[in-house]
């Protein structure tokens, strides 16, 4: 744990000097594991990135981790123009935690001896945690040679599985996402259109939409459903087969139909997942299922 502390304070310091309006506002220590949640109106990888290098080669100076006591704060700051505190938490005497003219930070928290100890220093995850708010997960000593082992294993594999080096996996990924939205945006726009005409079978005056699509939009088929359960008199049952199938059951106003009650039997009954209002409601049910599952669909539609 105490070299996990020892690398936070030079990792910051590193960001820092990168980023010099970067605040720490909690830090969480667990072995040889560590989160920091810090404020900054900005930050990416790439900062991450140099502030990753310049921690490691501080690591290797093998700076010493000197102790100095104060007063007050206010006698801390004196000392330490540049030190970093979370002034909101320090009260009477302070302790300031110096990496040998690298970093000052008040800290009560128990460290290395020098920077030696902690080995290696990496960032495992890196995300937004709020305005201005990003949470950092990083690692130290033998546990982050291991982490970039694997992360080194993932991205050769991946490389294989795309086709792509090392040096053209970002560019190669890249390229297969600007394809996946372009493919997606098609067909959204061919769910447009299949949903545009679908026959309906009329009984007593009620018609009903049934039918199955395979691997369309579902946002455009609610969409669907949604202007037929304006006009009167409608029942709405649409299927999507995708990796799970999904089932969307609707009805319009004037009627009774209630489709979260079906849908939460056709839950029970076919081991599904589901629910939403009487006028409206979906869920998802295995592929394999589906005609069983329009089949009672239909049988309560009918009893109504």
């Amino acid at each position: 744990m105490s070299i996990a502390h020892t690398a936070e304070h030079v990792f910051m310091g590193s960001l820092k000097r990168l980023v010099p309006n970067i605040e720490v506002k909690k830090v969480e220590i667990e072995g040889e594991k560590g989160v920091v949640i810090v404020s900054s109106k900005y930050l990416d990888w790439q900062i991450i990135f140099e502030a990753e290098k310049m921690t490691n080669k501080v690591i290797d100076e093998a700076k010493e981790i000197k102790e100095h006591f104060f007063d007050s704060l206010e006698d801390a700051k004196k000392a330490f123009p540049s030190l970093r505190a979370y002034e909101e938490r320090i009260k009477g005497k302070t302790r300031v935690i110096e990496v040998d003219g690298y970093d000052y930070s008040a800290c009560r928290a128990e460290h290395a001896k020098n920077t030696k100890e902690c080995l290696f220093f990496i960032v495992t995850k890196f995300s937004k945690a709020g305005k201005n708010l990003f949470k950092i997960e990083f690692y130290v000593g033998e546990n982050a040679k291991m982490k970039a082992l694997e992360i080194t294993k993932i991205c050769v594999e991946v490389a294989e599985i795309v086709g792509a080096t090392l040096d053209t996996l970002k560019r190669t990924i890249q390229n297969l996402k600007d394809d996946f939205l372009k493919i997606r945006k098609r067909l959204a726009l061919l769910s447009e259109k299949e949903a545009e005409d679908i026959e309906f079978i009329e009984k007593n005056g009620i018609k009903t939409y049934l039918k199955i699509f395979d691997g369309l939009d579902n946002k455009k088929l609610m969409e669907k459903a949604g202007e037929l359960m304006k006009e009167k008199n409608n029942i709405i049952v649409f299927v999507n087969r995708d990796e799970k199938a999904f089932l969307i059951l609707g009805r319009s106003p004037n009627l009774n139909l209630d489709c979260n009650a079906i849908l939460k039997e056709v839950a029970i009954k076919f081991n599904g997942k589901g629910g939403g209002k009487p006028e409206f409601a979906s869920g998802v049910v295995d592929n394999d299922k589906v005609e069983d599952v329009l089949d009672f669909v239909k049988t309560k539609i009918q009893a109504f």
